[in-house]
């Protein structure tokens, strides 16, 4: 126990005195009040498991050091186990062993200085497939010029899908959109989108895939790192375009496709022309033709002039030109791109009632009248059924009533009991004065025997 006492001297102060483990207690309690949660950084060394799974190492930097230690409860939730040079930030609270006098910090919590455990697991599985080749440009394929149908594998509730429709309405309404949907954050979220990935290369209809997401944190994007579905985007049977997340956000599909977008509607752009370019450009080549075909005609003319004055029958060279011109005129007008452009547009106005006669409302609608008719037919076979099931218990009520004692007793038979209760079969199990109980279908009597006789009767 501590001792107080008075200093020599002429204060007199008072002083208590201390074992060395109630300073220790008292150093320790208050390091872990001061220093309750702190973040440091430095570099390892020393590192050492324990044989039931602690980890003791130093932390340091060019001036100081400190012991550290992570129990086995908590470093089995660490992603990386450290080694002597690496350069970590470490959570914790500072403490005191108080066997040794020695302070120390009991890591809760840590990761790799800098880029963090993601970004290096990231690093080092994209040095991975890098040389492997996957990431070389000779494997990137070009995308179609025109495609008429663009497959899209995202999130069925997500905005990347709402704007990838909206870009791919605007600006190549031709095209047929085939959705692959799948969940695109969260631990099921990379099965998820192998699956739709697979499922479209075994369909092999789209020309041209999608694979997008909005933007998200580093955590957020972690299904699009997936090493495997990195793979099959490689292997893809149809070019594949990404993108996931903002611009500023890169993930590993981004390095194995055949063409990374900065957004989800970039890529949309990315893989459709835009119509009212091509029909400007359309419109111009006409013109261009138009032009070149009179200046054709023009030259054609004087130089036919300029040969029927040298002529000896310049009607009949004028002749020969005319027919010649008047070919090349059916040719033209047969060729004609107006009308060319007039068929394509009839043809776009055709595809877009197919667009509309597909659409996702009117099957919704088409399914809704469905259900209605599954549920009327159910109501329809429920109420027959318990017609059925009434009908046989009313026929085995009948039956029951008619074995029933009661109606046994109500055609002038009686039942006979003892004075215990007990049925009577036999007039041997009473005697002379035995007092019984008879039971008729109306009331019961209480009768006392005079005489038994066991002589059968009919």
């Amino acid at each position: 126990m501590p001792q107080s006492f008075f200093q020599a001297g002429a204060d007199r102060e008072l002083v208590t005195r201390l074992s060395v483990s109630q300073l220790n207690g008292k150093a320790k309690a208050l390091l872990e009040q001061g220093l309750a949660q702190v973040w440091v950084e430095g570099e390892v060394s020393n590192f050492m498991a324990s044989a039931v799974g602690h980890w003791y190492f130093t932390l340091k930097d060019a001036r100081a050091q400190v012991s550290c230690v992570m129990f086995a409860g908590r470093n089995q939730l660490a992603l990386h186990q450290p080694k002597n040079g690496d350069q970590l930030q470490l959570r914790g609270q500072v403490s005191l062993y108080e066997g040794r006098g020695q302070y120390q910090l009991l890591v809760q919590e840590l990761r790799l200085s800098g880029e963090g455990d993601l970004l290096a697991r990231l690093e080092a599985l994209k040095k991975k497939l890098q040389a492997e080749g996957l990431f070389n440009p000779e494997h990137k394929r070009s995308l179609p010029a025109f495609p008429q149908r663009i497959g899209v594998v995202t999130s069925e509730q997500g905005a990347a899908l709402r704007d990838i429709l909206q870009v791919l309405k605007r600006r190549w309404p031709l095209a047929e959109v085939l959705l692959y949907p799948a969940q695109v954050q969260g631990a099921e979220a990379p099965a998820a989108l192998r699956r739709a990935l697979a499922q479209a290369q075994y369909h092999g209809q789209p020309q041209v895939l999608l694979l997008a997401r909005g933007g998200g944190s580093l955590e957020d994007l972690q299904a699009f790192n997936d090493e495997t579905l990195a793979r099959m985007v490689a292997a893809s049977a149809m070019p594949v375009v990404t993108g996931v997340g903002h611009e500023t956000d890169f993930s590993l599909v981004d390095f194995v496709s055949d063409l990374r977008a900065p957004t989800p509607s970039a890529a949309a752009e990315a893989v459709s022309p835009d119509a009212e370019t091509l029909m400007e450009q359309l419109n111009s080549l006409s013109g261009r033709f138009s032009h070149a075909m009179a200046s054709y005609l023009r030259r054609e003319q004087q130089h036919l002039d300029s040969l029927s004055l040298r002529a000896a029958n310049p009607q009949r060279i004028l002749e020969a030109r005319t027919q010649t011109l008047t070919r090349l005129y059916q040719r033209l007008i047969a060729q004609q791109p107006q009308r060319r452009l007039e068929q394509i547009r009839l043809q776009l106005k055709g595809l877009q009632g197919r667009l509309q006669a597909t659409s996702p409302q009117r099957q919704v609608a088409r399914h809704q009248q469905r259900l209605a008719e599954l549920k009327q037919r159910t109501a329809r076979a429920c109420e027959q059924s318990l017609s059925h099931r009434q009908e046989k218990l009313q026929n085995l009520a009948t039956r029951l009533q008619a074995i029933s004692p009661l109606q046994t007793l109500a055609r002038g038979y009686a039942l006979a009991r003892n004075q215990e209760g007990q049925v009577l079969r036999s007039a041997e199990e009473v005697g002379p004065g035995d007092r019984i109980q008879v039971q008729l279908a109306t009331g019961e009597l209480d009768c006392c025997v005079q005489h038994s006789s066991t002589q059968r009767t009919g």
